[in-house]
């Protein structure tokens, strides 16, 4: 009879305190500034190429994350590989409730390579890592 009413407790307890952690972490998460985002998770365009052949618009995807602490995304298109002001095409702040962005096909030449990068801001103003794809645009 002992031995089931010192398991019981103890279970109680080691119920107790994982449910403590996993409260304070994610109480931690929405108020703590220095807590930092996850980077988006890029969905497409992620491979080496990108035919938009007869289409209208390119349109970039990602999945959403952490809803609840995100303010808006911060997304850039760049001409070629390097990321620098000289190559930026596009810079837009979407809300944190889009997940895509059509960007026009007239904006993209034929066997150019283009990088796109976004990057999670949180309502706190902290941004998360970057996540980018760079790719060659097909367009006959």
């Amino acid at each position: 009879m002992q031995r089931k009413i010192m398991f019981f407790l103890s279970l109680g307890l080691l119920l107790f305190v994982s449910n403590s952690t996993i409260a304070f972490e994610i109480g931690r998460g929405a108020a703590d500034p220095d807590n930092s985002l996850p980077p988006p998770r890029l969905i497409y365009p992620i491979t080496e190429t990108a035919d938009i052949t007869g289409k209208d618009n390119l349109e970039f995807q990602w999945r959403w994350g952490y809803a609840a602490t995100v303010d808006h995304y911060d997304f850039r298109l760049y001409k070629g590989y390097n990321t620098t002001a000289d190559n930026l095409m596009l810079k837009e702040q979407l809300p944190a409730t889009t997940n895509q962005i059509a960007v026009g096909a007239e904006k993209f030449e034929n066997g150019q390579v283009y990088t796109w990068v976004l990057k999670q801001v949180s309502l706190s103003g902290v941004k998360s890592d970057a996540s980018s794809n760079s790719f060659k645009v097909i367009k006959k």
